[in-house]
């Protein structure tokens, strides 16, 4: 097993994909939209989103408002960062308009990354493929006989990158590029809905409660009428 697992192996074959298909989404995509891939990328391999521990801190919030206000109210932030910032803009302001404009700007921009960094590796899901077939046409160009050498260990070593490196190229695109897309589009949206249910929630405590008019009230305004 061993040994079949060492016959799948050429580092030659893998450089070719791997650093060309890296090259090639950087110059299609650019150094910001490759940071936003790599740092989706790393949130993947961390802890998913913790609502229990923001509604935690909400509350504590909501409470706090209460009884000083909120621009006297010192609290502890919301482990998550966008919330925390969205809890801050309040804080200064005191203002639900201004909770609800940072609640979009926020929204929009996990949208714009999120949609950068899934875009980034479609992009290197589609070139990962092509340089595989780099990879074979590179390995067809080393069919030249050299010194010391015989025809057939030439030829069957070149056969060998050639399908090695299409192999590469479709695997790195199936296995690896394009799950990771979809990978962090499920965690995007799966943890959009659970901060939306936050922080409807926390707007909710802070908004004043409605006053229906009473029925002594109705009946005046209906005998004036």
């Amino acid at each position: 097993m061993t040994q079949q697992m060492a016959t799948m192996l050429d580092p030659g074959a893998l450089t070719i994909v791997l650093a060309g298909t890296f090259l090639a989404t950087l110059a299609r995509c650019g150094w910001h939209d490759l940071r936003a891939a790599f740092t989706a990328l790393r949130k993947l391999t961390q802890s998913s989103f913790d609502a229990a521990g923001n509604r935690k801190s909400l509350a504590k919030t909501v409470r706090e408002i209460a009884l000083t206000g909120p621009l006297c109210a010192d609290v502890p932030m919301p482990p998550d960062p966008s919330l925390a910032r969205l809890v801050a803009a309040y804080l200064k302001a005191s203002s639900l308009d201004v909770l609800h404009s940072a609640k979009r700007s926020e929204r929009a921009n996990r949208e714009i990354a999120r949609a950068q960094a899934v875009r980034t590796f479609e992009y290197a899901g589609e070139l990962a493929p092509v340089f595989g077939l780099v990879g074979t046409l590179f390995a067809i160009t080393q069919l030249a006989p050299l010194a010391n050498a015989s025809p057939v260990e030439i030829t069957m070593e070149a056969i060998a990158t050639a399908v090695l490196s299409s192999l590469y190229g479709v695997l790195t695109a199936h296995l690896i590029c394009i799950p990771i897309a979809r990978a962090i589009e499920r965690r995007g949206e799966r943890e959009e809905a659970a901060r939306e249910e936050l922080i409807e929630w926390f707007d909710a405590q802070l908004s004043p409660p409605r006053r229906e008019p009473s029925l002594g009230y109705s009946k005046n305004i209906r005998e004036v009428a």
